[in-house]
């Protein structure tokens, strides 16, 4: 699967997009496959190239980034200041488009499941036609906020409620914001933890809804 991916799939898609490097554009989709979810910084990457041996400028690296996107192997997600309503250029974040891809690129035994079910529930709020930010509060951050011309929800996702610590940290991500749109907090526990007016979903049913 390894060399099927590397020598038809890469080759394709940097040949299509008249890429002049293979080895950085496999470097760079490995390096996003394992920070999938984290906060993006142009610097970490530099550094992390140049210990594979490839010195790059940030403005070559941004040029490899848009032709993964435009490749669709994997989507630019951007933060939303709630406070000032406002788009933020900095500190995006990437998800896979397609987690099979990151299954075959993962250098790690196993994917972070955490960051696994958060990209699964990205890529299912663009499906239901959403756009999609990262919401960023005063001292907080928010996974998604999705919007359309009908509504506004939150999201906050878990892969387990598993202490009362994470518990706490997930539905205290709202904190900070006083509106009446819908909050929910997504994760695979079967008990309903809902509390304070902030819905609590498993997330295989919420996958499953209409």
């Amino acid at each position: 699967m390894h060399s099927v991916f590397d020598s038809i799939i890469l080759r394709d898609v940097v040949e299509r997009l008249g890429l002049k490097d293979t080895i950085l554009f496999d470097l760079l989709l490995q390096y996003i496959v394992d920070t999938t979810g984290r906060k993006f910084s142009a610097e970490n990457v530099i550094k992390f190239l140049k210990n594979k041996g490839k010195s790059v400028s940030t403005e070559t690296l941004y040029i490899y980034l848009d032709a993964l996107c435009k490749a669709l192997m994997m989507k630019k997600i951007y933060r939303y200041d709630i406070r000032g309503k406002a788009i933020l250029r900095t500190l995006n974040k990437y998800y896979m488009t397609d987690l099979g891809i990151a299954q075959i690129k993962n250098n790690n035994f196993e994917i972070n499941k955490s960051f696994a079910i958060e990209n699964v529930v990205y890529n299912e709020l663009l499906q239901r036609g959403y756009d999609v930010y990262i919401g960023k509060t005063k001292d907080r951050e928010i996974d998604f906020i999705a919007t359309n011309t009908e509504k506004k929800l939150y999201f906050q996702v878990a892969y387990l409620l598993e202490s009362k610590k994470t518990e706490e940290r997930e539905f205290n991500a709202y904190k900070d914001i006083n509106d009446n749109y819908p909050k929910y907090v997504l994760s695979l526990d079967k008990t309903d933890f809902s509390q304070n007016g902030i819905i609590h979903k498993n997330i295989i049913d919420w996958l499953l809804e209409k």
